[in-house]
């Protein structure tokens, strides 16, 4: 039986850094560039590409210490609008040629059963930081095939609510894992093809404002977020 995002057991740490919180060290406090934060996330994100699930221990982990020590990201059950996602995905595959086993996505639109979103790691990383600059102004700007439809049973633990704050390192993590399924068995399917296929359609695009919806706390529903 599949653990799943957050479902494995969490152990008792204090003064536990996440990813994330190394990264943010690691600035200094300074603004820093893409090809920084590529360069710099590649460096400690080796064994989280082989175990993405480390992403949601880690911040179990965290939301067990005192509250000044936690970072700004969240682990929800349900998507919600407006918002960034990192979680563990397995789809239908009945019409899909391939999928993401480990998606990123905007949400754009979300109810309990189901939410719709553009998943960025269906873009090259360098094409990821307009899209991340556009959300920041207010405004969705993607290619309309980065945007799927999502099943909430069919998310494999909890969802990975990423403050606005950790969305550079987040773009950056080299965790897309896009599979195929043919007769039962799971193939990888090429990062690289799927950027090449992105890139062809690149300038359909989808564009609207962007809508943030909260989770009925002030804390929740910050611009920022």
């Amino acid at each position: 039986m599949p653990t799943g995002f957050g479902q494995e057991k969490q152990s008792s740490v204090s003064n536990y850094e996440t990813i994330f919180e190394k990264i943010n060290t690691l600035t200094g406090g300074e603004d820093k560039t893409w090809t920084w934060y590529r360069r710099e996330v590649k460096k400690i994100a080796l064994s989280y590409r082989r175990q993405p699930q480390k992403f949601i221990r880690e911040e179990r982990s965290d939301r067990s210490q005192d509250e000044e020590l936690q970072d700004v990201n969240e682990l929800r059950r349900y998507a919600r609008q407006g918002r960034l996602f990192l979680f563990e995905y397995k789809a239908t595959t009945k019409y899909l040629p391939y999928y993401d086993q480990f998606p990123l996505v905007y949400t754009i639109a979300a109810k309990k059963d189901h939410f719709i979103g553009a998943n960025l790691h269906y873009l090259h990383p360098k094409r990821r930081v307009y899209v991340i600059k556009d959300l920041l102004r207010g405004k969705i700007n993607v290619p309309k095939n980065c945007i799927h439809k999502y099943i909430t049973d069919h998310v494999d633990g909890f969802l990975l609510d990423l403050g606005s704050d950790e969305w550079d390192s987040a773009i950056a993590l080299p965790v897309e894992r896009f599979v195929k399924e043919r007769k039962g068995q799971t193939f990888p399917y090429k990062s690289v093809d799927v950027w090449k296929e992105t890139s062809e359609s690149y300038n359909l695009k989808f564009k609207a404002k962007r809508i943030i919806k909260g989770y009925g706390k002030t804390s929740d529903i910050e611009d920022s977020r």
